[in-house]
Order: structure tokens, then sequence, then C-alpha cells
């Protein structure tokens, strides 16, 4: 072996690839992995959690924002918190569906469930807290929870046959000696058990009682309501119904229970979810306004300042430095070299800002793309090559996760039509296509909603732009008011490039 060959094997021993990098999960539940963490990764970029100090408690924004990152930050957070207790509430539909199926004989039942779901939480949160174990009313709280497991666990699904033919009946008679006071306001004196919803006036006051104790006043209990959306279905008034209900004693306990204390109920809500209940309710509309946390991550700042730049900068740092890789101060240009990034340079962006063009301006959006290039040995800094086969991986991926989205509106059949006819038609249009011609397509297509509400839904989804007559684009996550200043006869209707790629290959 001659020395040249030698040098070119060493060289080639020493390259180093992207194989075995974790930049997080588009999943928050799966942040979580041997030898990580979303402790590691979480950083409030949007400065959203001081906004809880105005009372607001309801956080909302499309799939992929960062919701559940921030409910499972809290919790996480807390479990490494001495004063900080939390629990994740996962509420699956059909099993509440069983749950409400109860012989409840008076008031909303959903509402009762959601009011009883809170109470026994909290309560649960207090014991698992410790402070008091050796009171009276500690003990006696937590003989009340052992007891009454299967009614007091309905939120793990346990409600146990007995309970069920006998309405949810709850024994409260260990709890008289301490809170006598309270239940002599509602029971008479002789009955130690009733159905756990007649339990919720006494409990709440319990609930006041206990959280102002000055050993509790100082804990944060917090309650995350999460993953809402599963099955649900936005056309059942049940569903819609059951979600306003949740914000109504969500706010009522904020309010009032938990005023002067450190407990706070949040509430996790897909956007789309949102946009549909606002109008259905005479009070939705100013809870909304009033205890709502948008997360948007939009923004014309210098790219340095860009929070999702920032988030990239972040897991791409963390790598590095696990893997012993040296790293400057611009992360992100370490791993992509920008002048081997020609489509970059010629659409006169930074190669952030390049890539960022073809997201919803999400962090699912980031961390998908980061993730690719952690399944096959990428060389880095990636040249543009790798970047063309990176980003086609992610339009595939991104266009599967739209669909999935879309069934909270259509059918599998109308989905298909919506990919396969009408963005097809736009991508193939030589000439612009105006909004009356694109609305024009989709009444064609007979979808079960109206033209105007699809027209409507696919716009908040971001899955059309709009060019006006001299050329500029709009996209709504960007500029909505911009929108709806644009006169629609000289409108037309553009795709993103997410869309738009992958029916017009460049790559």
């Amino acid at each position: 072996m001659g020395i040249l060959d030698k040098i070119n094997k060493k060289v080639e021993e020493n390259v180093q690839t992207t194989k075995g990098f974790y930049f997080g999960s588009a999943e928050a539940e799966g942040e979580n992995v041997s030898g990580s963490s979303l402790l590691d990764y979480f950083e409030d970029y949007l400065d959203i959690l001081e906004q809880l100090q105005t009372g607001r408690f309801i956080f909302t924004g499309r799939k992929g924002v960062g919701k559940s990152a921030i409910a499972k930050f809290i919790h996480d957070k807390s479990e490494h918190t001495a004063d900080s207790f939390a629990k994740l509430l996962r509420i699956n539909d059909f099993e509440i569906e069983k749950i409400i199926q109860l012989p409840v004989e008076e008031g909303n039942k959903e509402r009762l469930i959601f009011e009883w779901l809170i109470l026994v939480n909290i309560v649960k949160l207090i014991i698992a807290n410790g402070n008091g174990e050796y009171t009276d009313e500690f003990k006696k709280l937590k003989k009340f929870l052992d007891i009454n497991a299967g009614i007091v666990n309905i939120d793990n699904y346990q409600l146990v046959g007995g309970e069920k033919s006998k309405g949810g009946e709850v024994n409260f008679a260990m709890l008289k000696p301490v809170f006598g006071s309270v239940f002599k306001n509602y029971f008479n004196i002789k009955i130690d058990k009733a159905p756990f919803y007649k339990l919720i006036p006494p409990l709440k006051e319990i609930l006041k009682i206990i959280l102002d104790y000055d050993i509790n006043k100082d804990v944060e209990f917090w309650l995350l309501f999460d993953d809402l959306d599963i099955n649900f279905d936005l056309r059942n008034e049940k569903d819609t119904n059951k979600i306003m209900e949740l914000i109504r004693i969500s706010k009522i306990y904020n309010n009032e229970v938990f005023k002067n204390n450190k407990a706070k109920i949040l509430i996790f809500l897909r956007e789309d979810i949102r946009n549909n209940i606002i109008t259905k309710y005479a009070d939705s509309a100013k809870t909304f306004t009033t205890y709502e946390i948008n997360i948007n991550w939009y923004n014309e700042k210098k790219e340095d300042e860009i929070p999702l730049k920032q988030l990239a900068d972040r897991r791409i740092r963390l790598n590095f430095e696990k893997h012993g890789i040296p790293c400057g101060e611009n992360p992100w240009s370490d791993l992509f070299d920008f002048g081997k990034c020609y489509q970059a340079y010629y659409s006169g962006k930074t190669s952030f800002k390049y890539i960022l063009d073809f997201t919803f301006y999400r962090p699912r959006d980031i961390i998908t793309f980061l993730s690719l290039m952690t399944y096959e040995s990428y060389q880095y800094p990636i040249n543009d090559e790798n970047v063309k086969k990176l980003l086609k991986k992610y339009i595939d991926i991104n266009i599967d996760e739209i669909k999935s989205e879309l069934k909270l509106f259509f059918t599998d059949n109308e989905i298909s039509q919506i990919f396969k006819t009408l963005f097809q038609s736009v991508a193939n249009s030589y000439s612009d296509m105006s909004v009356i011609e694109f609305k024009s397509e989709i009444q064609k297509l007979n979808f079960s909603l109206d033209t105007d509400t699809v027209f409507e839904i696919l716009s908040e989804y971001y899955l059309i732009a709009f060019r006006n007559d001299r050329g500029n684009l709009f996209y709504t996550y960007r500029d909505k008011s911009a929108l709806d200043k644009l006169d629609i006869d000289k409108t037309f209707i553009s795709l993103p490039k997410c869309i738009y790629h992958y029916y017009k290959r460049f790559f």
C-alpha cells in the first residue's frame, strides 16, 4: 500500500457522520430515550410560560407547535422539583362515555365527570406531596382514596362492576371525624355513602381548606389535560360540548378554588378544534380571548434570534458535544455548509431560511427534518446533494402528517381527492389559478362540507398560499390580516413548497 493510499484510508476512518445523532422526537412523548430527556432539549423560546402568571390556562396551536412538549416539560420538571407535583390526564372519549353511562340523576354528566376528575386528582397530588403526613387530615384523605379506589381512579379506567351498579357510590365515613363541619351542610349525620357526584360540593370545600394550609400554600399542583383530540369528531355535538364543559369547569377552579394557592389546571387544545367551538357557545369567544395562549412560531426577527433557529442550534450543539465534535457560535452552519447548498444560494436565502420555507414554521417540522439524517450516515457538513435527499424524505413525511390532520374534517376518499385532484390541478396549472377557479374545482368534487368551508380549512391549515396581481405571496401563518385585505378578484392560488414539490420534484 502506497503512502497516499494510507493517508486516504486514514482520512476515511476519521470521517464522522450523522449516524447515531439524536435531535429529539417529533412527538413529545418520545423525547425521553436512553441517555436523553425532554428536559435536555426543552427551552421556552417563546416566553409562553410567563403568560401563566396572567391567569391564562388554555394552550392552543396547530398540531406540531409544541403543546404536548410544554405539558410534558411541566410534568417531567415537577418530578425533579421538590415543591411541584403534576398529573397528565389524557382522556379517551370512549372510556369517558362508558363512565357517563352511570345513572347520574342530576346536572351535566360531562361536567360532573370532569369536576370529579379534577377533585380526586388534586387530592392525589396532595397525598403524593407528603406534607402533613402525620396529621389526621392527611391520613383520612389517604384512607378515602384507598377505600374508594375504583371510583377515584376513573382516569385510569378502573371503575369496578359493583360501583357501576351503585352509580359510583363513594364511602366518606372516614372523612367525617376531621371534616364533619363541612359534611353536615350537605348530608344527614347518619349518611356515610353517596353517589360520587353528590360528593363534589363538600369535597370542593375540603380541597379549598387543605390547599390554604401553610404547608401547601407554596406547593405547585398541576393538572394537565392533553390529547383531547383523540377520537374527537368535529361533527359530533357531544364531543364539542365535552371540551367546552372542561374549559368552563377549569376556569371556575383556577379562578375560585385555586385563587390563593399554586394549584393550576392547564388545557392543551388543537387550534382546529378551538376554531370549531369558539363561535358555538355564548361564552366561548370571551373565554378564549381572556384565557388563551396561542403558540405561533413565525416571526421576522434576525436569523439567530428566530426561536426555531435557536431550537435547532440547541439540539445540534447537544449532539456535537455528546460526540466530542467542536462546535462554533452557529451550530447550524457547522452542520450545513452554505457554500455547498447552491439551491439556497440561488434563492438568495441562508440555508436555514431556505429549508424553513419547506415547513409550516413548527418545531415538529425542524425536528423531523433533522432526525432524518440520523438514520443514515451523512457526512457533515451536509452538502447540497444530501440536503435535497433529506428534503425529499421530509416532504413525503409531511404530506402523510397533513392527511392525518385532515381526517378531523374529511373522509379518506375526500382527502385522496384533495391530493390527487385538487392540489394536482394547481401544481399543473400553467397559468395562475384564481380563487374563483379554485373554488369551482372544489365544488366539482362534491365534498360533504360546503365549498367555502373546505376553502377555509385548507387556508387555515396553510395548505394553500395566495398570490396577488403583483406576484407577492401570502401565507395564513405569516400574516392573516394581510390576507383579509386582498382583492379576491385579483388573487390567485399557489401551493406552499412542501406541497408543490411533492408534485414537481426539483431533485
